[in-house]
């Protein structure tokens, strides 16, 4: 019997040994499981993000103004996939388009004008500071290089437009024609050769101011003029005042 009690007890003793290690075991399972699990998910994340900045950096090499002096042409290209495009046409109406674009998987870019005779999206690559922009038939290819700084697209087009330099200079010419045939237009008194006699010197007796000068001189010189101290009275003054509210102020 006591045998039999002692093999009881070593059973028993075996079983909690056995529900022990399996309890340890457990809660080491539970304990790293989690922590590797969350260990891959944080790795997977982080491709992840390196995979998409990566594929935003791209995206934005593109970002920039770009000038083709040859074509006179130009086109902005914006952070947000707009953009702005200007060609200087020497024989009709400037184009003038928004625009906008995205990447493709091949690391080109479409570019989409919004013109009604611009059918068929541009297709845009890049080869270091140069953009290459080429389209169907219709479409000319044309090279830019890239700016650098601020570049203003208006001022680009007001340079390089001949038709608009041409307004300019026609406006001014209108102009300088007005300011001289108003200038013409005076009804001063002239001599056989055009000149003004206005014009003249005031000792040049054809001047109708030389009369008037000449009064001035002799009040200047008549003693009744004078203060005992020499110096021009009251009525001198005013009397050579009025005279010379008289003479020609040139307009």
């Amino acid at each position: 019997m006591k045998i039999i009690i002692d093999i009881v007890k070593k059973l028993i003793s075996r079983k909690n040994e056995l529900c022990l290690y399996i309890g340890v075991t457990s809660v080491l399972l539970v304990g790293c499981g989690p922590s590797q699990f969350n260990s891959k998910s944080a790795k997977a994340e982080n491709s992840s993000l390196k995979a998409k900045n990566a594929m935003l950096k791209s995206q934005l090499n593109i970002v920039g103004s770009y000038k083709d002096s040859q074509n006179k042409a130009a086109i902005t290209l914006n952070s947000n996939g707009t953009g702005r495009y200007v060609y200087v046409d020497p024989t009709a109406t400037n184009t003038d388009d928004q625009l906008t674009w995205q990447k493709n998987t091949d690391n080109s870019y479409i570019i989409k004008l919004n013109d009604s005779n611009v059918t068929s999206p541009l297709i845009g690559k890049l080869s270091g500071k140069k953009l290459v922009l080429s389209g169907d038939n219709n479409w000319n290819t044309e090279i830019f290089n890239k700016t650098k700084g601020s570049f203003d697209l208006d001022e680009f087009l007001a340079k390089n437009d001949p038709k608009s330099n041409q307004q300019v200079s026609q406006s001014q010419i209108n102009s300088n024609t007005t300011n001289t045939s108003t200038n013409n237009s005076n009804n001063h008194p002239k001599l056989a050769d055009g000149t003004d006699v206005y014009s003249l010197p005031l000792a040049d007796s054809r001047n109708p101011d030389s009369a008037k000068q000449r009064e001035l001189m002799e009040i200047a010189g008549d003693p009744k003029y004078r203060n005992t101290d020499g110096s021009m009275n009251s009525e001198g003054r005013a009397l050579s005042s009025r005279i010379q509210a008289t003479f020609h102020h040139p307009e």
